[in-house]
């Protein structure tokens, strides 16, 4: 649940919060726990994201906050270009792919509204990844797409839903 007290950006960077919490238009929105399930797709996906990595496309972490103005989002994953530009530790230029994994307390609709915040900021590319039904879903600003062909797609980087979801 959000808190009602309203801060300031400044505030929420000098603060530790547990469990970790966005900072959206100045309330705190904590994030739900992940399952082992969600920590296993999130820890493959990072290492699929090493081929891109090496060939010099980007670099790819998980939980890094993201800035935009006074609000700062945590995406499961993000893949930035390696002359995005950091600020008080925080990524400030829209990365080039932001994930989100499905957790069991979250609504896919849920996930899908905060890709629309993530493209408003520039961001081209959102992935929402259920590992618990082992499916995913493209999201760009014109469409959202099940990943019925079994790969996700952004730009250069293409992932089999099968390596993703391998145990």
């Amino acid at each position: 649940m959000a808190t009602s007290t309203q801060i300031e950006v400044h505030e929420y960077l000098r603060g530790y919060y547990e469990p970790e919490c966005e900072l959206v238009s100045g309330v705190l929105i904590p994030k739900p726990m992940g399952t082992l399930e969600h920590m296993n797709a999130e820890r493959r996906l990072e290492g699929l994201l090493e081929v891109f990595e090496q060939r010099g496309l980007g670099k790819a972490v998980h939980e890094l906050s993201c800035r935009n103005g006074d609000d700062v989002r945590i995406p499961n994953l993000v893949f930035y270009p390696l002359d995005a530009r950091f600020q008080d530790g925080l990524l400030i230029d829209p990365p080039l792919l932001a994930v989100e994994i499905l957790s069991p307390s979250q609504r896919p609709s849920e996930l899908f509204a905060k890709c629309e915040v993530y493209h408003s900021w520039g961001v081209p590319y959102c992935w929402v990844v259920d590992p618990l039904k082992k499916t995913a879903w493209e999201y760009s600003r014109d469409r959202t797409v099940e990943s019925k062909d079994k790969t996700l797609n952004a730009g250069e980087i293409t992932i089999s839903l099968a390596e993703l979801f391998t145990a």
